[in-house]
């Protein structure tokens, strides 16, 4: 009830979301798609692709996106300004590759503040909350038809939240008029998130073939149990707090699936082709429903030669996507263009992408028109990733 009125009659809100669609969902990231990770990096859904890698590279994503939420007259703006995934590839010859990778699932960062004398209110509500993936991975190329290569990683879910609502002085608390004396009660929420099952469905792996003019990969992580464990009480002013109560909240981040394919033609024209798919089961928070997403990438790649002019060096790109969110009746069409510019000598890519597009949805959520950035960097001194591959 408090959060529709937050949304209806706010005089100020602070935020560090893009999305109101999905505000309490547990475990589903809100960044678009807006890379194809086939031939180069560490792509979580596509371990296997770092068995064709033969530099040590390291590689950090920044990601910023605006959203306006709307609903006939009303409409408020959101923001986020995060750094989404770190990874690192380590090859180890023919041993392999080891690759390492930090993934966040879930962000959100809100302060709801109401104050009006007409209504009588004083409402302050805060709540951040953060799901991350941890997932080492190890990958190798097929010793008797190279072109093959098979890919695990080690799935580590953790994460923590917390929320506070605090209701000020009031003449109009109804059957609770002893309230009324000056007495601010707050009450606070912490939890935190663990993994549960067997360890094997902490595994999952691809497969991926690669040669000059085709890629292709198909991957598989099972559904992996978790559970939200929390901490509940009730602060009236600043010393008197009852006793705390305990709660837990079991769910299920659903078993995912994704494959692609990568072409090349007329030399240094590409073509890729992504679709990814989980199936959330119902749960009594929301109505959920199959969630997929289908990409396609067009790219025309450089000589990433630093001598050559800046259009002939590097790569330029677009690419857009639909996808049916986790939400029942939530989905999401986008557009990006992008630049991967090749910096000196040693192998070091920046990678920048600009993006559009909207999400619609139905009641209790509001549609929104999104815009945004994705910087990726790859390669410190003398690191970096190579155009040449085995």
């Amino acid at each position: 009830m408090y959060f529709r009125l937050f949304l209806l009659v706010f005089l100020a809100a602070g935020f560090c979301q893009a999305s109101l669609i999905g505000f309490d969902v547990l475990g589903q990231e809100q960044s678009p798609k807006n890379a194809a990770i086939i031939r180069n990096g560490l792509a979580p859904q596509n371990p296997a692709v770092n068995a064709f890698e033969n530099r040590t590279k390291f590689s950090t994503a920044i990601l910023f996106e605006y959203a306006n939420a709307s609903e006939g007259d009303n409409s408020i703006g959101l923001n986020s300004f995060t750094t989404p995934s770190l990874s690192m590839v380590l090859p180890l010859g023919s041993l392999g590759v080891f690759g390492i990778g930090l993934e966040q699932k879930y962000f959100a960062s809100n302060r709801l503040e109401l104050r009006d004398q007409s209504l009588d209110a004083n409402i302050l509500y805060t709540i951040r909350t953060g799901l991350y993936e941890l997932a080492p991975s190890y990958s190798l190329r097929l010793p008797f038809y190279n072109n093959f290569a098979l890919g695990v990683s080690y799935r580590i879910l953790f994460g923590n939240s917390f929320s506070a609502l605090q209701r000020g002085t009031s003449q109009d608390w109804e059957s609770d008029l002893w309230m009324a004396r000056n007495v601010v009660v707050t009450e606070r929420e912490t939890g935190h998130f663990e993994m549960k099952g067997d360890w094997w469905q902490q595994l999952g792996g691809s497969v991926h073939f690669h040669k000059r003019f085709v890629d292709y990969f198909f991957s598989y992580f099972p559904a992996v149990e978790m559970q939200k464990n929390i901490r509940h009480n009730v602060q009236f002013s600043n010393a008197d707090t009852l006793k705390s109560t305990k709660d837990s909240v079991a769910f299920n981040i659903p078993e995912h699936f994704a494959s692609g394919v990568h072409f090349l033609f007329l030399k240094k024209h590409n073509l890729s082709l992504v679709y990814e798919q989980q199936n959330w089961e119902k749960t009594d928070l929301m109505e959920v429903q199959k969630a997929f997403s289908c990409l396609v990438e067009y790219k025309i790649t450089g000589t990433g030669l630093h001598y050559t002019s800046f259009l002939k060096r590097n790569n330029f790109g677009v690419n857009a996507w639909y996808a049916e969110k986790y939400l029942k009746d939530v989905s999401e069409l986008g557009i990006s263009v992008f630049s991967d510019l090749w910096l000196g000598r040693r192998g070091t890519l920046a990678s920048l992408a600009l993006f559009g597009g909207y999400r619609d949805t139905k009641d209790p959520y509001w549609d929104e028109a999104f815009f945004g950035f994705k910087l990726n960097l790859t390669g410190v001194g003398n690191w970096g990733t190579s155009s040449r591959r085995r």
